[in-house]
């Protein structure tokens, strides 16, 4: 009985062995790391540049650490792809947002109408190591185009792509020019992806994806409060378009600096560039008997202010436009789930796309 089982375990670990040796690693930062503004990073997976340490609220700075929108394009022929990732923080899930988007990847593929489809989710199960499969099915000419989204609310210090030995996996075709540039959304814990059930499902994800454009992710959980030293951040980017989507963070102040503040970060872009639309995004109550909430209203008093001083293409999304009229989007009362994600997503992708046009 012994040699038997000695004799099992030689066979096991030879299999191991074996299928270890039949799948190709790469290092995903060798392809394209999308909805990364800055490439003078500290930590491959950062989202604000090294620059910012010391100079953002440690909250901000923290926060940033976070994954949060950052997703690998990569294209493969591969019949399947598998992932490795190692995690930053211990802590998996919180108690109103599952693991699978606190810390888990999302794949996603380009389908045969040249829209993104959702593959499978990576379901993270340990600190700090994790590791998933994923079937893709034939390939079409030209291999499939992947999104791998990374986790929401954990931050990661590695990630890894595998594919069977002889499969090709390389970088994924530029996007066309024609749709020109990324998208960058700053604002709450609701822009960073809070609550939703996995990396994709973030509003800011889905907006990217109805966009087919890159979205840059400047969430920061209870952070968002448009201080002055991260707008003259946001204006070293140079994107199609910003999103400000701050208010609910802003509930402690007064109107007057909530007013001095936008117009810091209206000047600050404006001194980068002067014709990049601004879209600002109103409070998202889920009652419509709160609608215009008070933070809503200072806002547009704001940037009406602005506008009749003759600041150009500043815009405005009601807050009532975007979780519906039936009190089911969110998981708290504030934090969007899935279905409210979706309809945020929709909305903001809806408007961004006429303002583009």
């Amino acid at each position: 009985m012994q040699r038997i089982t000695l004799h099992t375990a030689l066979a096991l670990a030879v299999m191991s062995a074996g299928a270890q040796a039949e799948t190709q690693w790469r290092d995903a930062t060798e392809f394209d790391i999308e909805g990364q503004g800055w490439s003078a990073v500290e930590s491959p997976y950062d989202r604000l540049p090294a620059a910012a340490k010391g100079k953002v609220p440690e909250s901000v700075w923290y926060l940033s650490q976070d994954s949060a929108g950052l997703a690998v394009r990569f294209s493969t022929d591969a019949p399947s792809v598998m992932v490795r990732w190692k995690l930053l923080r211990e802590s998996l899930a919180m108690p109103h947002m599952p693991a699978t988007g606190v810390s888990g990847v999302d794949l996603y593929k380009r389908g045969p109408d040249g829209k993104w489809q959702f593959v499978a989710n990576g379901r993270p199960e340990k600190f700090p190591d994790n590791e998933a499969s994923f079937g893709l099915g034939s390939a079409p000419a030209g291999g499939h185009e992947m999104l791998l989204y990374l986790p929401l609310y954990n931050g990661v210090r590695r990630v890894e792509i595998g594919v069977p030995e002889g499969a090709k996996i390389a970088k994924a075709p530029p996007r066309p020019a024609v749709l020109g540039g990324s998208v960058v959304f700053y604002g709450t814990s609701i822009v960073q992806g809070g609550c939703a059930s996995r990396p994709g499902l973030a509003h800011v994800a889905i907006a990217g994806r109805l966009l087919d454009r890159p979205a840059l992710n400047l969430g920061f959980s209870g952070s968002g409060l448009m201080e002055p030293v991260v707008s003259g951040f946001l204006a070293q980017l140079d994107p199609a378009c910003y999103v400000i989507d701050c208010l609910w963070n802003m509930g402690s102040l007064p109107e007057e600096e909530v007013v001095s503040r936008i117009g810091a970060l209206v000047r600050a872009v404006r001194a980068a560039h002067p014709a990049v639309p601004i879209l600002f995004v109103g409070q998202s109550h889920i009652l419509p008997s709160a609608h215009p909430t008070k933070l809503s209203q200072w806002q547009r008093r704001a940037v009406e202010k602005l506008r009749a001083s003759g600041v150009r293409r500043l815009f405005l999304l009601d807050g009532s436009r975007l979780m519906g009229g039936d009190a089911e989007g969110t998981v708290d009362g504030c934090h969007p789930n899935d279905l409210g994600m979706m309809r945020q997503g929709e909305a903001i992708a809806r408007t961004v796309a006429r303002i583009l046009r």
